[in-house]
């Protein structure tokens, strides 16, 4: 006589009750209004240069301490585009070691960090196919992948509330601003200084990365070197004939020296491409922070919430654009002239 099973307690389980997200933005939104009304947005202060969150004053007058010098060098500084961008690093090894930890077992998991990584990944890779051919494609990619991964975190962490807004005050001799003292160690810039009193600067900890010129050039001139180095190794030293073609002189004479004219203007264009890439994502990035500070200003309330919106879609953008033109110059790099 076969046993009967006893049946499964299949009772629904009460969930815990939870604050609706409606509600929690409407908090959100009224805390905002209050936090505004007590203390008005100060005047925005638009700096190009990143600043140096090393520093003692004199005089009312900042002086810049460097990080450390090298001998070349001399002395590096260490600057809220720096911070900011060690802050970044930081956000991309978490996301590293939780990919290592979810994949550890030989099985690709279809959820958390791995799931959104790989919608990332497989839809990048959907529209590049055709700019890369199938055997470049693995090698490729993974420079592909890593530089839109790098800019988009970049990107995204400007948007973070801390940025702008936490740092150390200092003295200055005009146009500063009001200084409340709140605690032993935490001050806050309530209103600009009258005339004749004692303002103050905020020197902020953390600044977009990409809205520094050093930044958005190193990260150019890296690229462009890539595509150089992916170039030799498909082509070897004749990879350098296509902007210094002796070559042609030699072959075809009169023709030929045109021939070695448009080389020259192609390898033009080849370092006008740092310039290109350098200049396209700090002005983009740029704008999109100051706009963001201006609107902040003007209108505290709600508006800036959705400026905050369009500035995610543009850092994706940016990103994507710049990953985008990079494999489409490392594709052209890897081809042969018979496929030219």
């Amino acid at each position: 006589m076969s046993e009967i099973s006893q049946p499964l307690d299949v009772s629904p389980v009460k969930n815990k009750k939870q604050i609706p997200l409606k509600w929690l933005i409407l908090f959100l939104v009224a805390v905002n209004v209050l936090i505004s009304l007590v203390y008005k947005p100060l005047e925005p202060e638009i700096s190009i240069p990143s600043e140096s969150v090393l520093f003692h004053v004199e005089n009312e007058q900042m002086i810049k301490d460097p990080w450390f010098t090298l001998p070349v060098v001399g002395d590096v500084y260490l600057t809220n585009s720096l911070t900011s961008t060690f802050l970044a690093i930081i956000i991309l090894l978490i996301l590293a070691w939780q990919v290592h930890r979810q994949t550890s077992k030989g099985q690709l998991k279809t959820h958390g960090v791995v799931l959104g990584l790989e919608l990332i990944f497989s839809g990048l890779a959907s529209m590049a196919d055709n700019a890369v051919e199938e055997k470049w494609r693995s090698r490729i990619y993974s420079v592909f992948y890593s530089i839109f991964l790098y800019i988009m975190v970049i990107n995204l962490c400007k948007l973070l509330p801390f940025y702008e807004t936490i740092g150390v005050v200092h003295p200055v001799a005009e146009h500063g601003f009001q200084a409340e003292q709140w605690t032993s160690w935490l001050t806050a810039l309530v209103r600009p200084a009258p005339e004749g009193e004692q303002g103050y600067r905020l020197v902020s900890f953390f600044r977009g990365s990409s809205t520094d010129l050093n930044f958005t050039l190193a990260i150019a001139i890296v690229t462009v070197v890539i595509v150089q180095i992916y170039g030799i190794s498909a082509r070897g030293i004749g990879y350098f004939n296509k902007f210094f073609n002796v070559r042609a002189i030699i072959k075809h004479k009169g023709k030929g020296l045109i021939d070695f004219i448009v080389s020259l203007l192609e390898g033009i264009s080849e370092i006008a491409k740092i310039a290109s890439f350098g200049f396209r994502l700090f002005g983009n990035m740029f704008a999109g922070s100051v706009l963001l500070l201006i609107l902040s200003f003007m209108v505290p309330w709600l508006l800036g919430s959705f400026i905050m919106l369009y500035e995610v879609f543009v850092g994706l953008l940016q990103a994507f654009i710049f990953a985008m033109l990079a494999t489409v110059f490392m594709s052209m790099a890897v081809q042969t002239e018979e496929n030219h």
